[in-house]
């Protein structure tokens, strides 16, 4: 059965290809229009698809209220029949499909989808239960945004920045929130006591009010995650929205909700619900984040690209397939040791003149992780902070989105590490090979075009 799977008109457009349990490819569609987050319909997406794949069968979607424009949109590029599924059922698929999992608990938070903006509930024999739902705009999603305004930055855009923000400041508002704003309990309930639809304002950046939006945002994300976890019974849990890229938080729940595993899909926001609705129809077997448009034409040889590394060289890597999501994994990716000169070259690639404070993630091989970072859950997708412990890598508050790399997950990248270990750098920074404001880049031409190493 081939099925073709669509994320479209909000934000994050995306489509994604399974054929007979396997997943042939997937991407955002600005990959392709050069347009971060575009939101238009994914037709260069789909044309790479078709291209590649072939036709579908059934063409799945998962927003109701635009499913009649859909309807007339796909049907331009294929004859696959529409279905449509529930918004927060793909986007809990989403995360369910990169497991082995039979039966867990799930946990789905974003802004809004089909009314609803959490949902809480169980898998198990092939369905998806739902238990508690909280509708829009009582919104966990819209809250983060709506700060995120606030402090002068780009909903729906620069919530990563919010993140990174807290670490700077003091939750000194935090009791404020909890008194003005929401109210929350140990039941598994949260009511937001103004609506934020239209906001709260714009402001500039206050690294107290970032800090105490976190925090808020955290232990009301813990208060439904203990909640479901002892009112399911579960220690797996599925987790999926926006919300859900907030690897600050995702740790927090690891550590403190009862969870003892949780799975969180790398193209957590409403991109991965092409392929969550896809997988509805049929569930495919995950293999890796790399499901995108294959580029190597500059490719560099992992032995070149290390011995580049060792001698100081910020090295750009385009290699094999793109990544599903907002995160370079290796294949899209700028890779240097982390040295205060490189930060700094970083920062001036990177156009980062006025958030320098933005901290770099980490790369090293699985083996060599707990020499230097005390690992509450292996990411290969950047979905979890680790505590660092040792090296020579350094943040504001000692915390790092780590990925950690195996032979088989990625093998150019771990033989890249493997080889400026022996030279004295086991970790080295992955950040994406993309210019400012541009998405990450998806061939050789889009770096050519786009990317400056050089002054």
């Amino acid at each position: 059965m081939k099925i073709l799977g669509v994320s479209s008109y909000h934000h994050d457009s995306a489509a994604a290809s399974l054929n007979n349990g396997f997943i042939e490819g997937a991407s955002h569609e600005e990959r392709f229009t050069r347009k971060k987050f575009d939101k238009s319909f994914p037709e260069n997406t789909i044309r790479w698809l078709r291209d590649q794949y072939d036709d579908w069968e059934f063409a799945a979607f998962y927003e109701e209220t635009t499913y009649n424009q859909f309807k007339s949109d796909i049907k331009k590029f294929t004859s696959a029949r529409p279905v449509l599924v529930d918004h927060h059922e793909a986007h809990a698929m989403s995360s369910i499909l990169t497991t082995d999992w039979t039966e867990c608990a799930i946990m789905v938070v974003d802004t809004v989808g089909n009314r609803y903006s959490t949902s809480l509930g169980v898998y198990r024999n092939g369905q998806i239960e739902w238990i508690k739902r909280f509708r829009y705009p009582n919104s966990i999603g819209l809250f983060y945004s709506s700060a995120t305004r606030l402090l002068g930055f780009v909903p729906l855009s620069d919530e990563c920045k919010v993140m990174s923000a807290a670490a700077h400041g003091k939750p000194k508002w935090a009791s404020w929130i909890n008194q003005k704003v929401v109210d929350y309990n140990a039941d598994g309930d949260y009511t937001f006591l103004h609506n934020l639809e239209r906001g709260v304002g714009t402001g500039t950046l206050d690294w107290d009010i970032a800090a105490s939006v976190q925090q808020v945002t955290q232990n009301i994300l813990l208060s439904l995650a203990t909640w479901l976890q002892k009112e399911t019974g579960f220690t797996k849990l599925a987790y999926a929205g926006g919300v859900a890229l907030n690897c600050v938080a995702n740790t927090y729940l690891l550590k403190h909700s009862g969870f003892k595993h949780v799975a969180i899909q790398p193209a957590a926001g409403d991109a991965g619900c092409a392929l969550g609705a896809a997988a509805l129809i049929t569930r495919p077997l995950w293999e890796s984040a790399y499901l995108g448009v294959s580029s190597s034409a500059i490719n560099i040889f992992a032995d070149e690209c290390a011995d580049r590394i060792i001698k100081g060289e910020i090295v750009p890597v385009i290699q094999g397939r793109a990544e599903f999501g907002p995160r370079a994994l290796g294949n899209r990716s700028l890779l240097c040791a982390p040295t205060d000169d490189n930060i700094k070259k970083l920062n001036r690639i990177k156009m980062r003149d006025t958030d320098s404070w933005r901290p770099y993630a980490p790369v090293c091989q699985i083996e060599e992780a707990d020499n230097y970072f005390k690992v509450y859950q292996h990411s290969k997708e950047m979905l979890f902070v680790a505590d660092i412990i040792g090296g020579n890598f350094k943040t504001h508050d000692n915390t790092a989105r780590l990925q950690t790399v195996t032979g088989s997950s990625n093998a150019y990248l771990w033989k890249v590490l493997e080889k400026t270990r022996q030279y004295g750098y086991p970790i080295l920074i992955n950040t994406s090979l993309n210019a400012k404001g541009k998405p990450i880049v998806n061939t050789v031409d889009d770096f050519k075009r786009e990317v400056r190493l050089h002054d």
